[in-house]
């Protein structure tokens, strides 16, 4: 899938190029996953380090504003 096609003057998309060394795929599979459960009507907390210092929460929804349209691996 090309990213090109969602790109237009109208469009207010971000693209992300993420270099990673993960022979796991954990990564992708984190994002994917992240990509199917944010469907319209679902939103939900993406928390990061839980019980920690460190912890941050990275809210989803589904059918506002932030989506993922697409994930693509080479």
């Amino acid at each position: 899938m090309k990213f090109d096609k969602y790109i237009n003057e109208q469009d207010d998309n971000t693209i992300l190029k993420i270099i990673v060394r993960d022979p796991e795929d954990s990564l992708f599979r984190l994002i994917d996953h992240i990509m199917r459960t944010a469907n319209p009507g679902h939103s939900f907390d993406v928390i990061v380090d839980p019980n920690s210092e460190d912890e941050k929460s990275f809210g989803m929804d589904g059918d506002g504003s932030f989506y993922i349209k697409s994930i693509k691996k080479k």
